[in-house]
């Protein structure tokens, strides 16, 4: 491989080898800086976020439904009753961190993804 070149695309700069492929995208350092922010944002697999828009559900039913789990069986894996489950899934409800954390754990996901 000779010395890459660089081409202008858009305000990045893409450095391509010999063949004219790809190697490097050189960007401003505030479009990076937007890159790292986007990766610090909470995101949800697609069938959470489709049970949330189709069925109106909270993000932590979502997630129990996702998981395949009644509200009978989560609490059962929280050490709770079924109404504490239907209380926590109601939709504008601020759980206790404690309570989110207890959640994700058993649901394996993120406390964020249950408050987004």
């Amino acid at each position: 491989m000779s010395e890459p070149t660089k081409t202008e695309h858009g305000n990045a700069q893409i450095i391509r080898d010999d063949s004219g492929n790809p190697l490097y995208a050189v960007v401003p350092f505030d479009e990076y800086q937007k890159l790292l922010d986007a990766d610090n944002r909470v995101t949800l697999p697609h069938e959470v976020v489709t049970l949330m828009v189709a069925k109106d559900l909270s993000p932590m039913a979502a997630w129990r439904k996702h998981r395949g789990l009644s509200q009978a069986r989560l609490a059962e894996k929280l050490g709770v009753t079924q109404g504490a489950v239907a209380q926590a899934e109601k939709a504008g409800n601020r759980p206790h961190v404690e309570t989110l954390r207890a959640w994700a754990r058993a649901l394996e996901c993120e406390v964020a993804q249950l408050t987004e």
